[in-house]
């Protein structure tokens, strides 16, 4: 049950805790592709991995900024895209032989 003197309640904190833990992903995932590419000698992987870094802070500002109603419905889809993008690099770097 929401507390009375805090308007929204607890939903909107959990809403920012849950795009901070798409962030940490983003950055485990950035780790991974960067330590196939060092261990694999594929330096186009390095483009990835600073890509992947570069949405994890976009999902990171994200998640900080001050919460005021409804959000854009853009961004969950723009989350879905990169994520489904991440997936096909972790794909395509398993994948790829040496």
């Amino acid at each position: 049950m929401p507390c009375d003197d805090e308007p929204g309640g607890a939903a909107p904190e959990r809403t920012a805790l849950a795009w901070e833990r798409a962030a940490y992903s983003y950055v485990l995932v950035a780790a991974v592709v960067l330590s196939v590419a060092a261990h694999r000698h594929a330096p186009w992987l390095l483009g990835a991995s600073a890509v992947l870094l570069v949405v994890a802070a976009l999902v990171w500002r994200h998640a900080r900024r001050p919460r005021s109603g409804a959000g854009s419905a853009r961004t969950p889809a723009l989350l879905a895209a990169t994520t489904a993008l991440a997936a096909v690099l972790a794909a395509v770097a398993v994948l790829v032989p040496r």
